[in-house]
């Protein structure tokens, strides 16, 4: 068996490549976490509305406070249908509902 083993310092090389382009990735991304209006999707969606998305949980709060009977309807609908999809979906294939 003859193998032409790649020296050392060739080696070297392309780790130092490898790991500098590691470093500018990872950079890119802190510098997206520093900013996240610069973050497309949902995340830049609340930053750049963040007046409107206060706003609206403030008056969800004012309902929740002065009108709790349908609220506490409303929660418990939701963990019912909650409990039974974790009974239900994993029956059907989904394994995301899956209770371990």
């Amino acid at each position: 068996m003859t193998t032409n083993p790649v020296p050392r310092s060739v080696r070297m090389k392309v780790l130092a490549a490898e790991c500098a382009a590691q470093r500018a990735e990872l950079g890119h991304d802190v510098a997206l976490l520093k900013t996240p209006s610069a973050m497309g999707g949902t995340t830049g969606y609340v930053v750049q509305h963040k007046g409107w998305i206060m706003a609206a949980a403030g008056l969800g709060f004012g309902f929740l406070v002065t009108k709790p009977k349908w609220v506490v309807g409303a929660v418990t609908a939701g963990l019912s249908a909650y409990k039974l999809a974790q009974q239900v979906l994993p029956v059907l294939g989904w394994r995301k509902f899956e209770v371990h």
